[in-house]
């Protein structure tokens, strides 16, 4: 007599800087289920965020037969620092008090954090665009920057669980005249907010859809667009291939919004990336976009939150 496993679920939940998404996720194979989403109210009090989270995580029904599913767990990609044990060590852009504690009441199940970064990587490892190989690089591109490197299918954490800035550092290069040196953070200037930021410092109007519409505009000519988007690709496209001449990795994987982009700043990107790894056989490194596209968050919350072993 042959006995059946139950499949093995928990549910992962993405939460961005505009939206936050959540679903079910079958842990051996990667299937996701229906996935729902709502928007980030970022300036909302956090309690009220958190609210949001749980309401969320409750509306995920598991397929078919719930007695037949075993859930083993929640886990929530937060776009900051996680520390090894769990514990979320920074508020860049909103508390979540209690989170954890709140989603393992509400739920019955344990409740796990992680940074969203690194659970992305650990589903392209998983999952995606890094099954085939020993080591990468996964950049999440979007609203903000951040990047992992994973080495034998794991995210690197760090001694501490902090090994995921790359753009996020004040740098500083002398002044024209070299009187002075001039500070600036990358990531103000190359991220998708920075690029709001920069287009409207530059006298630019208001976006109706932010990036979408910066992107429009600078393939219908309009020259502010497009010096933008060049500045923005040109310093993000320096940091990564510094990254490379660094780690010396065997593909580069690309997600995020603005990673997995496919217009003017993705082409900008690529072609600075290029042009500055400094071994002349490393420059033809794969560039890929991230396999999972936008689900990469939500899948590796969910294995974050039931680890193997």
């Amino acid at each position: 007599m042959t006995s059946t496993m139950k499949p093995s679920y928990a549910i992962g939940v993405d939460v961005g800087a505009t939206k936050i998404a959540a679903a079910w996720v079958e842990l051996s194979t990667g299937q996701l289920g229906p996935v729902l989403r709502i928007p980030t109210r970022r300036d909302a009090p956090g309690e009220e965020i958190v609210a949001d989270i749980i309401s969320l995580a409750l509306a995920i029904e598991l397929p078919d037969n719930p007695d037949s599913a075993l859930l083993l767990g929640v886990g929530v990609a937060v776009p900051e620092l996680v520390d090894l044990h769990g514990t979320i060590r920074s508020q860049w852009n909103f508390p979540l008090p209690h989170l954890l504690d709140r989603l393992e009441a509400a739920l019955s199940v344990p409740a796990r954090a992680e940074s969203d970064v690194r659970v992305a990587a650990l589903a392209e490892a998983r999952f995606g665009a890094g099954r085939d190989c020993d080591n990468f690089v996964y950049f999440s591109l979007g609203s903000g920057m951040s990047y992992t490197l994973c080495l034998n299918g794991k995210p690197y954490s760090g001694s501490h669980g902090f090994a995921i800035h790359f753009a996020s550092s004040e740098l500083a290069v002398p002044a024209q005249d070299r009187s002075a040196l001039v500070a600036a953070i990358p990531e103000d200037y190359a991220s998708g907010l920075g690029m709001v930021r920069l287009w409207q410092e530059r006298g630019g109007f208001p976006l109706a859809q932010g990036i979408h519409t910066l992107e429009a505009l600078a393939a219908q000519g309009n020259a502010c667009a497009q010096n933008v988007i060049a500045d923005a690709a040109g310093m993000g496209g320096r940091l990564i291939a510094q990254i490379v001449n660094m780690l010396d990795p065997e593909k580069i994987i690309l997600g995020g919004g603005l990673g997995c982009s496919t217009g003017t700043y993705r082409t900008g990107l690529e072609t600075e990336i290029r042009a500055h790894i400094w071994e002349q056989s490393c420059t033809n490194i794969p560039l890929v976009m991230a396999g999972l596209d936008e689900n990469a968050g939500v899948i590796g919350a969910a294995l974050a939150a039931a680890p193997p072993g």
